[in-house]
């Protein structure tokens, strides 16, 4: 399944562009928190299913989404003087790119963390907290307490990541960039690690349909 989402550069000008998958990085967002839905033997059995290393299945999941950058058309101008309208024009063109590269530069960050895909992960969840290794990719510690932890990934910028209850599920956020927010919902589906991911931009009125990471465990993994 392809997932594309637009993004609107209005009165920018400049043509549409494709920005397809970046990787590295980790999962997750969206808010929440509180109590644990889950507490003694339940929550005991979910930490313990989540335990293991993984394997990612190419086969099944979705495929990276696409971002594609449209810009609106522009608002109509009598110019009766060609020369004068072919500089609008060039003009336009030349602003709507800047302004378009400036806005990749934004996301960048976060884009790496939602469409990052390791190879293989291990993780460790108990009462204390989630432990997260990628490969390739950064181990993440992070409390179950839901506080916040940061780290600076490798073109310096700031990436902040928590855990927290969503429902009876456990989900890992992270924020990064200009407010750009990744959620990822970790869940046992037949004995297969699901990561569900979504992502929530400003500009953006709702988040993406699920990005959906699928992961066979490695009994010899651990």
């Amino acid at each position: 399944m392809r997932i594309g989402t637009t993004f609107s550069t209005r009165g920018h000008g400049g043509a549409g562009m494709a920005f397809a998958g970046l990787a590295v990085l980790t999962a997750a967002c969206a808010s929440g928190g509180g109590a644990h839905p889950l507490t003694g033997v339940e929550a005991e059995a979910l930490f313990a299913g989540l335990t293991g290393a993984w394997d990612v299945d190419e086969s099944t999941g979705t495929q990276a989404p696409n971002f594609q950058f449209t810009d609106q058309p522009e608002v109509h101008r009598d110019v009766t003087d060609l020369g004068q309208a072919r500089q609008m024009a060039e003009r336009m063109a030349a602003e709507g790119l800047q302004r378009l590269m400036a806005d990749l530069e934004d996301l960048r960050p976060i884009l790496e963390v939602w469409l990052d895909r390791p190879n293989t992960l291990i993780l460790r969840v108990d009462e204390d907290g989630v432990v997260y290794m990628p490969t390739p990719g950064r181990k993440v510690e992070v409390p179950m307490s839901g506080e916040w932890i940061s780290w600076q990934d490798p073109e310096g910028e700031s990436v902040r990541a928590r855990v927290y209850w969503d429902g009876d599920r456990l989900a890992l956020e992270h924020r990064a960039g200009s407010g750009g927010r990744v959620r990822s919902v970790l869940e046992i589906v037949d004995d297969r690690l699901r990561i569900s991911r979504t992502l929530r931009l400003p500009r953006m009125s709702a988040p993406t349909r699920p990005y959906v990471l699928m992961y066979d465990r490695d009994e010899g993994g651990e």
